[in-house]
Formats: C-alpha cells, sequence, structure tokens
C-alpha cells in the first residue's frame, strides 16, 4: 500500500475534498449516535387517559398546557392545507380531552381560501380560524415574504395574548393523530421555550422523481444534528416547522426581522433562533420528540431551488445577525462558533458538488474506455486496483455517505403506507441512483456561494410547489385516512 497516492492537481484536489467530507460524516454520525441514544423520536404510546393526566400535571404546576397549530401559507395549495387540519380534527377525534386545548388559525394572502376555510371548518370541534394577510401590510422594519405573514399573526396574538404553544406548521405539514398527542404529552411534562422535533417527508412519497427520492433521504439523516443544535446551542440552523414556541417568548422575539441591505431575508426561521439566543440565552431551547411529517420537492428544478435558497438564506441570515446590536453581548466562543460553524457547513455542501461531478465522471470515462476495448479487442482486462490512501479514504466516504441516505430513506418510507417488498424496492432503486442525485444535490449550494462571493445579496423566492399533478393535470391530495394508515404501518 502506497501512502502518498499518485494524483494529479485534480485528484489532489479531489482527495482533500473527499478527506473533509468524510470528517463531516462522521461527525453526521455521531450526532445519529447521540440522538438515537436520548430516543429523539418519540414512539410512546399515549392514551386519552395519560394525555389527561399529563395536561392536569401542567395545570397544577403552572406550565403552558393549550397548543394553537398555525399554518402559514401563500395561497395556492389550499388541499394541501386541508390534510394537516384534516389530521388535527383526527388527533382531537381520537383524543378527546384535545377539545380543550387544541385549535388552528391559518394566515394566507388569498381571500378565497379564507372564505373555504371558513365554510368547511364552520361547525369543527375545534375553533380553525383564517386570516388574511391585508395586501398593504407593513412591518417597522419592512419585513417581507414569509417572516411578514409571521409578523402579522404575532400583532395579532399580541392584540389577545393566551397562555400557549404556538406550533408552526407549513402549508403542507401533518402531524398524525398519535404524534399530535405525543407533543402535548411532552411539552406537559417536560415544558421548553422554544422547541423543535424531527421532520420526513413521506407524503405524496411516489409523486416524485426517483432522483428527488434520493436527495431527501439525506434530510432526516442530517435532522439527527438538529437534536444537537436544540440541546446544545446556538443554533447553526432551525426549520421553520415543527418549530414550537411559547407564545409569551415568540411575542418578545417577534419575526419583523427587517432585510440585508434592501434584500428580502429568505432563512426567517434561522434568524429568529439567532434572535432568541441572543435575547434569552440557551436556556430556552430544547427538543419535543415528536415527529412531524412533509412531502419532498416534486421535481428536480424545485429541488435545486430549495437548496440554492437554504444556502443562500444561511448566508444572508449570519451577514444580518452581525449587524445587530446584540451580536457584540455574546461571548467570543459563541461568535465564534456561529461564525466558523454556519461557514463551514456551506462549504461542505457547497464542496459536494465538485466531488461528485469529478468522482462521477472520472468513473463514466474509464466504463468508456473498458466499452470501447470490448468492441474494439473482443475482451475487456481489469487490472486490480492498488490499495492506496486515496482508494481507501474514497470507499470510507462513499460508504458514509451511501449508509446515511439510507438511513435517512428509512425515515421517509415509514409513514407512506407502502408494503416491505414496496419499501425494499426503493432502497435498492435510491441506492443505485444516489451518486448522481449528490451532483443535483449539492449543485444549488454550489451556485449560492458563487452568486454570494460575487456580490449578489437577494435571491428569486418562490414557495417550493406543494401540489402533485399526475397527467390529468389534476392535483391530488393525500387524506387523513391515508396518513392514517402509513401511521398504523410505521
Amino acid at each position: 500500500m502506497r501512502l502518498v497516492p499518485d494524483l494529479s492537481p485534480v485528484g489532489w484536489f479531489l482527495f482533500g475534498a473527499m478527506v473533509l467530507l468524510i470528517f463531516t460524516y462522521l461527525y453526521f454520525w455521531w450526532m445519529v449516535i447521540k440522538a438515537s441514544a436520548h430516543k429523539h423520536v418519540s414512539r410512546e404510546k399515549v392514551t386519552n387517559l395519560k394525555l389527561a393526566a399529563s395536561l392536569a400535571h401542567a395545570r397544577g404546576k403552572g406550565n403552558t398546557h393549550r397548543f394553537l397549530i398555525q399554518i402559514t401559507t401563500k395561497g395556492g395549495a389550499l388541499s394541501v392545507v386541508q390534510r394537516g387540519i384534516d389530521n388535527v380534527l383526527a388527533g382531537v377525534a381520537r383524543y378527546p380531552v384535545l377539545q380543550k386545548v387544541v385549535w388552528v388559525e391559518i394566515i394566507t394572502e388569498d381571500a378565497d381560501e379564507v372564505a373555504a376555510l371558513q365554510t368547511r371548518y364552520r361547525n369543527a370541534v375545534i375553533p380553525v380560524t383564517p386570516y388574511l394577510l391585508p395586501t398593504d401590510y407593513r412591518t417597522p422594519k419592512d419585513t417581507r415574504l414569509k417572516a411578514r405573514a409571521l409578523e402579522y399573526m404575532v400583532e395579532q396574538h399580541r392584540a389577545s395574548p393566551t397562555d400557549s404553544y404556538v406550533v408552526h406548521y407549513d402549508e403542507e405539514s401533518v402531524f398524525t393523530p398519535d404524534n399530535l398527542a405525543r407533543l402535548v404529552h411532552r411539552l406537559s411534562r417536560h415544558p421548553v421555550g422554544i422547541s423543535e422535533g424531527i421532520i420526513s417527508y413521506g407524503l405524496d412519497w411516489n409523486e416524485t422523481t426517483l432522483l428527488n427520492k434520493a436527495m431527501e433521504s439525506n434530510r432526516p439523516f442530517g435532522c439527527h444534528e438538529c437534536y444537537s443544535v436544540m440541546t446544545s446551542p446556538p443554533p447553526m440552523h432551525l426549520h421553520g416547522s415543527n418549530l414550537v414556541v411559547r407564545q409569551d417568548l415568540e411575542n418578545q422575539i417577534g419575526w419583523d426581522i427587517g432585510n440585508l441591505d434592501g434584500s428580502a431575508l429568505i432563512a426567517e426561521d434561522l434568524v429568529f433562533g439567532l434572535a432568541a439566543y441572543l435575547k434569552f440565552g440557551k436556556d430556552v431551547f430544547g427538543w419535543h420528540h415528536t415527529e412531524m411529517i412533509e412531502q419532498p420537492p416534486f421535481t428536480l428544478k424545485a429541488a435545486y431551488k430549495q437548496r440554492e435558497r437554504w444556502v443562500f438564506g444561511a448566508m444572508q441570515a449570519l451577514a444580518h445577525i452581525r449587524q445587530q446590536p446584540d451580536w457584540m453581548r455574546l461571548s467570543r466562543k459563541d461568535r465564534w462558533h456561529i461564525n466558523v460553524i454556519i461557514r463551514l457547513r456551506v462549504l461542505t455542501y457547497a464542496l459536494g458538488f465538485p466531488v461528485s461531478l469529478l468522482a462521477l465522471g472520472s468513473n463514466v470515462v474509464i466504463l468508456l474506455i473498458l466499452a470501447t476495448e470490448a468492441v474494439r479487442e473482443g475482451t475487456i482486462t481489469v487490472v486490480a486496483p492498488e490499495l492506496t490512501v486515496y482508494g481507501i479514504i474514497t470507499t470510507i466516504g462513499l460508504v458514509l455517505w451511501m449508509a446515511g441516505t439510507q438511513l435517512g430513506l428509512f425515515y421517509n418510507l415509514r409513514y407512506t403506507g407502502m408494503s416491505r417488498l414496496q419499501k425494499l424496492r426503493d432502497h435498492i432503486l435510491v441506492l443505485l441512483v444516489t451518486p448522481f442525485a449528490g451532483v443535483i444535490d449539492t449543485a444549488g449550494p454550489l451556485v449560492a456561494v458563487l452568486k454570494w462571493l460575487a456580490g449578489i445579496r437577494e435571491v428569486a423566492w418562490k414557495p417550493t410547489p406543494k401540489l402533485a399533478v399526475d397527467r390529468k393535470r389534476q392535483p391530488k391530495r393525500v387524506a387523513a385516512a391515508e396518513v392514517a394508515a402509513g401511521e398504523k404501518a410505521a
């Protein structure tokens, strides 16, 4: 075995990048071990009687024990929003004690959807209240996009405050009935000011492409780190759904995050998390152990744009938070930690593109050479590869990457309602396309970094489409009953 590989400059770049990515994946696998050891996803069996006891315990302690499900939507995905609400109602039906402590609010920019929601849920067993975001609404700091709608709801809650948790949903978010009960049970027994749980992406699973399935399977794997982020702040990232915030804290922090030199901030969740840390410190953060289900992007274009926004938003958030007056109140260690970790996350994500592309391209070239030889000579000469440090490193990296994708896929398939054979099929197919998916998965982040380095501070923002469209161009949605069937299978 040669310790020093004989490499070209491109080979040395690949080697160095692969070493960095291996350390990154080793870190994420350590996060898997850490989160799993603390049972980061609750599968606890909760009954209505047990839930009633937990709520009585919270009342006796004077703790918050009411839950406002707040769904934020731009409009245009009404059936998807209704799916989330229907599952809340299914949870209330299964656990009647929730009728006294759970209600739903929706903020949308579509007046027709407000009317439709009012009609559909007029006689619901819990209050379901849609709000229309006024077109002329402006915040004092000229906040835009999703944060503008969130700040509007904060203003409503400041005017009529309740002692409750605000459970943030995106328009496609779903808590199964059992998971809704687990959330209420957990926070009634173990109150936390600002908490999160894991998100998997199994809704409308078979409406997306195979490459999208592979890309989305990285997300639950990476979300093991979310447990560490929330239990050992400052938060280096935050997802805006499955985010549960005590209303009095949210009313103090607010979502009026402003903008970055006139450009709209697209990572409002990360900015909110860092603002909360600046204001209240680490003690308000925690983990509520409850899994939320969402859906993957349905097209490669949507997945690409989504990932570009993630990275661009992270860089915006870091630049923005460093301009805030409270930034210098943080310890030097915290400032260093936030600066370095966010930049390192962006770097490793963007580096994945050249590594994936060059590695995939080199293998294609080798296969073409072998194919040409087979046609010309009628035979193939395959020389056993020499054992080198480069070969060992790349093999380790490949195994860690593939295994992480397969673990994330396991989470995504839990609530799909698919048979074991169907799940096995998806595991095999995703394994085969993972190298190709890696190129697309990391292209958006690289473009975001290049734009940022070029001085661009604004990116086009459009919500990821939430409606799957079949060949007849009719929107498809998964009903609450189908989600419940997936829950039983999980």
